[in-house]
């Protein structure tokens, strides 16, 4: 195992918390007995339940440990008991609901199975219901993964399906015909592993006689290894340096829920409605408050990420497991012989190379092109990660920091970033019209100096966009009504997000993150600053040249 590989396995571990097993033989049905019990002074006699009596079992054997192996011999079936599936859990500090849906059960969005399995981590299913191999698990599951894949975010879920059926094969090849018999995006990892969007499907067998031998070695699992097995499939789901350090981050959050609650407390209510008071009407406290949890679960997750000797060693194996073959050659007129490898700048940075080669954008590309490995536009993703906010919510707004475009052909679109302040962006009069002011961005900066920007387009292509120009060519004003929710909104036309302006309409495309949005206001703010001056042509060369 790889040290990514153990990482994300440990952050799977920390993470993990709600399991739902569901089962149509959980639970054993006994009749209670009934007593008739005469009371004095009352008419019929009371009917008062006994306790039910233990649940007789017949010819199965249980086997726990090596000696009762060898006490039964080792062609017995094991005792399938829940037990010890939700024991297998407790041990990794997480819990597992036993659900028994009744028969003819619904799994629609409304069903509660539905309701029960949506939140969960992960959902245990098994096979087979009342007699029934397949039917409900696949309606299940596809309704999760439909949910998965159109909602906003995705719920990241691991669907195990854990049966006595003897080829899981078969068992996995079903769920995948029908998940792609429904419309959904789905693919195989392997023979008894599905991949659709946010949500992985394994196929795992109980412990029963006459299964393949090789179907054995790979997929069966006894309920007290469940968890473990659980937790590493989960793991395989957020491999790689980045994923496994989201969910450490968001591990770190779950399990400092408490002390997060704990910095809002009741007493304080007073206090926030005073101040809540003071800044009316121009502002709302409550639209603070969002920021102030942001911040501490920034808080947590700064304070519980990893050291530098294990982000060191994390990146250095992962590199290593790269084996990067770029190389680039020597500055001209350097004499020392070879070309200079790009693995002393992804471990030690530019430092030492920078003297010994030309570490530009030709010499970039050529090292993306290699470590993407066929994922286009990685590093382009990545950019628009760091610059951009991602939108959860189903509206678009129009506020500093907006960039939207509006078409000046049939193919050409013109770029602009939205410059009017936050606080005169909100607290707008309903159907009243406002002009925001816009500066234009470009497609290319033409090797200019600039502020280049990465977002992402509607076709999930991303393009790059640079701030320049003077204010003369790049400045224009727009004018937009607000809505009822005292801001300008943009009305949804099919997959797209369109402002209708009075002068210009405009189709949302990406929200900047405020560091980034400030920065190109700086710059525009310092080219209107700019003076002019007569002067010595002598004098301001020979300063230029210094």
């Amino acid at each position: 195992m790889t040290s990514s590989q153990e990482f994300a396995l440990s952050a799977a571990r920390k993470y993990l918390q709600s399991v739902v097993f569901v089962d149509d033989e959980i639970y054993v049905p006994v009749p209670a007995t009934e007593v008739r019990v005469a009371v004095k002074g009352a008419a019929p006699a009371m009917k008062i339940f006994a306790k039910p009596r233990e649940p007789k079992i017949d010819n199965v054997v249980q086997v726990r440990d090596e000696a009762d192996v060898d006490a039964v011999g080792k062609d017995e079936p094991e005792l399938y008991h829940p037990k010890y599936l939700v024991e297998s859990f407790a041990r990794e500090r997480m819990v597992c609901a036993l659900y028994e849906p009744k028969r003819d059960f619904s799994t629609d969005s409304e069903s509660e199975i539905f309701k029960l399995c949506e939140r969960a981590d992960v959902v245990i299913l098994d096979w087979e219901f009342y007699k029934e191999p397949g039917k409900k698990v696949m309606e299940l599951i596809a309704n999760l993964v439909a949910s998965a894949q159109t909602t906003v975010p995705h719920h990241v879920r691991l669907c195990a399906i854990y049966t006595t059926n003897q080829n899981l094969k078969h068992v996995a090849s079903q769920v995948f015909d029908h998940l792609q018999k429904e419309g959904l995006q789905v693919g195989a990892d392997g023979e008894y592993n599905l991949e659709a969007g946010s949500s992985r499907i394994i196929v795992l067998g109980k412990p029963t006689t006459g299964r393949p031998e090789d179907q054995v070695k790979s997929a069966q699992v006894a309920e007290t290894d469940l968890a473990e097995r659980i937790i590493r499939e989960f793991a395989k789901m957020h491999e790689g340096i980045l994923p496994s350090m989201a969910l450490q981050g968001l591990a770190s959050v779950r399990t400092n829920t408490k002390k997060i609650l704990d910095k809002f407390r009741r007493e304080m209510d007073g206090a926030f409605l005073a101040h809540r008071g003071l800044i009316l009407p121009g502002d709302d406290a409550f639209e603070q408050i969002p920021e102030l949890l942001a911040e501490e679960a920034l808080a947590v997750m700064i304070d519980n990420q990893i050291g530098q000797d294990v982000a060191k060693k994390l990146a250095d194996k992962a590199i290593d497991g790269m084996a990067v073959t770029t190389a680039w050659p020597r500055k001209t007129g350097n004499t020392d012989a070879g070309n200079i490898s790009a693995v002393g700048l992804l471990k030690e940075g530019p430092g030492k190379i920078r003297d010994k080669v030309h570490l530009d954008n030709a010499a970039l590309d050529t090292l993306h092109a290699e470590m993407d490995k066929g994922s286009y536009s990685a590093k382009e993703r990545l950019a628009a990660l760091y610059t951009t906010r991602t939108q959860y919510g189903s509206e678009r707004k129009l506020e500093f920091g907006t960039i939207a475009r509006r078409k000046t052909s049939e193919t050409e679109y013109e770029y602009s970033i939205c410059l009017m302040p936050l606080c005169d962006c909100v607290r707008l009069k309903n159907a009243s019209s406002y002009q925001f002011p816009f500066w234009k961005l470009r497609v290319d900066n033409k090797s200019a100096s600039s502020k280049g920007i990465v977002v992402e387009l509607p076709d999930s292509s991303y393009i790059e966009l640079f701030s320049m120009g003077k204010p003369r060519d790049q400045l224009w004003m727009g004018d937009f009504k607000a809505s009822a929710s005292k801001m300008v909104v943009a009305e949804k036309l099919g997959k797209d997000f369109v402002f209708k302006g009075e002068l210009a309409e405009l189709q949302w495309i990406a929200q900047l993150k405020p560091s980034h949005a400030q920065r190109i206001a700086q710059d525009i703010g310092n080219s209107f600053a700019r003076v002019g001056v007569l002067e010595a042509e002598w004098l301001r060369l020979k300063a230029d040249r210094s």
